[in-house]
Formats: C-alpha cells, structure tokens, sequence
C-alpha cells in the first residue's frame, strides 16, 4: 500500500490517502476501521459499498483523466455507483471533500509506502 497526496490546481487538497492498489485492499477500502483517517484511492474501481464502514464519506468519481465526474456524500450501509465515464474512486472523510466540484482535475503524487 502507498500514501499519495491529491492536488487540485497544485494546491494540496488532501495528504497521505491510502492508495488501494490490490483487489484486497480496493475490496476492504475503510471498512471496519474506527476513523477514515486521510482517505483512501481506489485505482480502477466504479461502484462502492458502503458495508462495514462506520462514518459517512465524501465521494469522489474520477473519469480517466483525473477529473471530477460525480460526487456524493456515502452513507453506512448503502451502495453507490460510478457514472459509465467513472473509473477511479476517491474517498475522503466527511467535509474534506467539500471544495472539490465536477469538472475539476485532480493529481496524485506518490508519497511513500504504508
């Protein structure tokens, strides 16, 4: 597992996201964890759940350029899917994703590994 930092217009919009990299890890995502901590990144994935997880989410859809194409606040215990365009997922706790709008382009910078 890698941290990664998510920019928006080079400006840090959120620090040390757990990049899931593995079908494990993009499986488990923040389920049964006591805190979202910084987030997670899901690579290649369209369509959550929301089980086991115990806090509300900010949501985050990404097309295969890194720009927004959806975003919702993700409940306990539901499932949310991916407009067709969607290809990557990004998870953030509730409030920290509240800057962030449709259309705007995000980038990853690798951090280090976890």
């Amino acid at each position: 597992m890698f941290l990664v930092d998510i920019y928006r217009n080079q400006k840090l919009i959120a620090k040390s996201v757990k990049y899931c990299q593995d079908l494990g890890s993009k499986i488990m995502g923040l389920m049964f964890v006591s805190s979202p901590g910084n987030g997670a990144f899901l690579p290649d994935v369209k369509d959550i759940h929301m089980n086991f997880v115990r806090f509300n989410l900010d949501v985050v859809w990404l097309d295969k350029d890194n720009i927004v194409v959806k975003k919702t606040l993700a409940r306990p215990w539901r499932l949310y899917y991916g407009p067709t365009n969607a290809v990557h997922v990004l998870e953030l706790p509730q409030g920290k994703g509240s800057t962030i709008k449709v259309g705007d382009k995000l980038s990853l910078k690798n951090k280090r590994k976890a």
